[in-house]
């Protein structure tokens, strides 16, 4: 039986092209073009602009955020069809029409739960064409009631006017709500197909971890015992992640981390030590995008050192990049709190989907460890 209904469509060049264009061209336009004007009269050092950047960053973050709600007016009145028939949902948004065939492979995210303003909310995300169906008012009991698979859904359901896009429907609509909830079902009854849910089978979620200690290890690799060498030999041979190109990984009963404190180990990839997380006894969260200050600074000062000695002008360097961390925090031997910090993805990374699940994971033993 064919379903269709109509919909308002928030697009994603209100909500994130345009704010992040803004924010770019007054971030740069600081940052860069400060210094640029009074290198015309006075002959300032290169490190000059570094005193740029916070009052950068900041000037360009507020205009992209004053700048978001007129945005977001104009993106409104914008409509889009949605058509679900048998396995297939089609949509457009204009004249052309996309699809996607349930029945074959495929990756739908499913996220229920309070946004980021507290108001009840679900989501429905389709890649790789990132495209996300709203459902504004819905209890995420009721989606669960749909997808009974609780560490599938996300708790956070983001709406568009945090940032996102997408169709907008209201579940006390009788079209639109009826629409998506038949949609929900057409998503639990071919899971099979879903790369997202199969990712989510691969950990043991009804499993109580049984570590044999209760605190964070450092099994350091020069002076490792026989016993340590064959604990890690066995660890290293239950991951349960696919997450191979990480320095942490998960086992049923343990998170394991590499740590490389030398140039030598970097280099030749073999670690310093082996840092052995029980679950049940850790938590683990995702930090925001920091700046990784240190490479970009000491590549600026080494450009600056360069032109300097050798009279020429002087050349940008490396640009400053930001990265996630994984934080990981548990107690030590002593009983002391330890936070551990593990280079993580990024939300454009191929892996960004397993990484959430692995996360969700170590909360989740946390929580039945305490149960």
């Amino acid at each position: 039986m064919s379903k269709s209904v109509t919909a308002p469509y928030t697009a994603a060049r209100f909500t994130v092209v345009l704010p992040t264009g803004l924010f770019l061209l007054v971030f740069v336009a600081i940052w860069l073009g400060i210094p640029a004007l009074l290198s015309l009269r006075w002959n300032i050092p290169g490190w000059l602009a570094l005193l740029t950047l916070p009052p950068a960053v900041v000037a360009g973050f507020a205009t992209a955020v004053v700048s978001y709600g007129p945005l977001l007016g104009l993106a409104e009145g914008k409509r889009g069809e949605l058509v679900l028939d048998g396995d297939r949902l089609c949509w457009r948004r204009g004249r052309r029409w996309r699809e996607v065939d349930f029945s074959r492979a495929h990756r739908v995210a499913v996220a229920a739960g309070r946004s980021g303003l507290g108001k009840a909310h679900a989501n429905i995300t389709i890649f790789p064409l990132v495209e996300i169906l709203h459902l504004h008012g819905i209890s995420r009991d009721e989606v669960l009631r749909h997808i009974p698979a609780p560490y599938f859904v996300s708790e956070v359901a983001p709406t568009s006017t945090e940032g996102l896009w997408g169709f907008e429907l209201r579940a006390d609509d009788p079209a639109g709500g009826d629409f998506v909830r038949s949609l929900l079902d057409t998503i639990w009854r071919n899971r099979a197909r879903n790369a997202l849910f199969r990712l989510y089978e691969r950990y043991p979620w009804d499993r109580r971890p049984e570590p044999s200690f209760r605190c964070i290890r450092f099994i350091e690799t020069k002076d490792m015992a026989p016993e340590d060498r064959a604990f890690i030999a066995r660890l290293s041979e239950s991951f349960i992640d696919d997450l191979a190109d990480s320095s942490v990984r998960v086992t049923p009963d343990y998170l394991v981390g590499w740590v490389y404190r030398s140039w030598k180990s970097t280099w030749s990839g073999q670690p310093d030590c082996y840092c052995v997380m029980p679950l049940g006894y850790v938590s683990a969260e995702v930090s925001l995008p920091r700046p990784d200050w240190k490479p970009f600074v000491v590549g600026q000062l080494l450009m600056e050192s360069a032109a300097a000695l050798g009279g020429s002008s002087r050349s940008y360097g490396p640009s400053l990049q930001h990265r996630r961390y994984l934080y990981v925090t548990g107690p030590g031997e002593g009983g002391e709190r330890l936070e551990l910090a593990f280079d993580w993805y990024e939300p454009t990374d191929e892996r960004w989907g397993e990484a959430e699940v692995f996360v969700r994971f170590v909360q989740h033993a946390r929580l039945r460890a305490r149960g």
